[in-house]
């Protein structure tokens, strides 16, 4: 039977797909990883990875085996800690606005980090609440909530008279929004007409507080609370944000589990 430093070993080949950066996470040297892997490999008779150019890629027994390795590393740490605080990661705006009624319920001990899917992926978190990445490798994704977009307008402008706000009425508008590299930005830059940046702010509390001295307008998701002065205008013709669930495809604690109950309830 192979131990689990050689199953850790895999694991961490599998997800980098490169020896040399392998070697170092595991600090053994290259030949010595190499070694191991072709061990596993002919004790399982089985082939774990391919060779195509100078890129790396799994093989199908290679997947399953990385899938048995991560479930087996999360059983043993989850034994060896079990009384440990239940992991959670979200991103600011889904703490305060979305996930307060399932963390009031929560009879246990939880560690609640800032973060998002990859802290589930990375083994830092048991799950993680936020919208949906591109990449799901190993992950498992429940829809939670669709959470509209809406534009805070001051009370006085005319655009809070409108009954039906239309992305064209956007133009020129005077927005706080977030930096240029952020998912919101990019949809912001692609679904409206021209309008002119007043300020960048990281996540909604940041986003509401500049609003609220007046620096701008902003689009923000439906769950924000709408700072006094300002209504809050449905744009209707911007895509909701689904907010998801993310749990490791191998294992999910006991604790995990139940939170997730908690989070669907709510």
């Amino acid at each position: 039977m192979n131990s689990l430093e050689t199953l850790k070993a895999f694991r961490v080949f599998a997800e980098t797909l490169n020896f040399t950066h392998a070697a170092e996470q595991l600090h053994l040297s290259q030949p010595a990883l190499h070694t191991k892997i072709q061990e596993l490999s002919k004790s399982l008779q089985s082939q774990l990875y391919t060779k195509e150019g100078r890129l790396l890629k799994l093989t199908a027994q290679g997947q399953k085996l990385a899938a048995f390795a991560r479930e087996i590393e999360m059983r043993v740490s989850d034994f060896h800690r079990e009384d440990q605080p239940l992991r959670v990661a979200a991103g600011q705006g889904a703490y305060l606005y979305l996930l307060g009624p399932a963390l009031k319920k929560l009879k246990e001990p939880a560690r609640l980090l800032l973060g998002d899917a990859e802290a589930v992926r990375s083994g830092h978190a048991d799950l993680a609440v936020g919208p949906r990445p591109s990449d799901l490798t190993h992950l498992t994704a429940l829809p939670l909530r669709d959470i509209g977009q809406v534009l805070l307008v001051p009370r006085e402008h005319p655009l809070a008279k409108k009954r039906r706000l239309k992305l064209k009425d956007c133009r020129d508008l005077q927005l706080v929004v977030p930096p240029a590299d952020r998912p919101q930005r990019q949809l912001l830059d692609q679904a409206l007409p021209p309008y002119q940046v007043t300020a960048e702010a990281v996540g909604w509390e940041l986003t509401l507080h500049f609003v609220a001295l007046g620096m701008g307008m902003a689009v923000v998701n439906s769950f924000c609370p709408v700072p006094k002065g300002f209504v809050a205008k449905p744009l209707e013709e911007l895509p909701c944000v689904r907010y998801h669930i993310f749990l490791p495809q191998a294992y999910v604690r006991p604790g995990a589990q139940k939170f997730v109950q908690l989070l669907l309830k709510a």
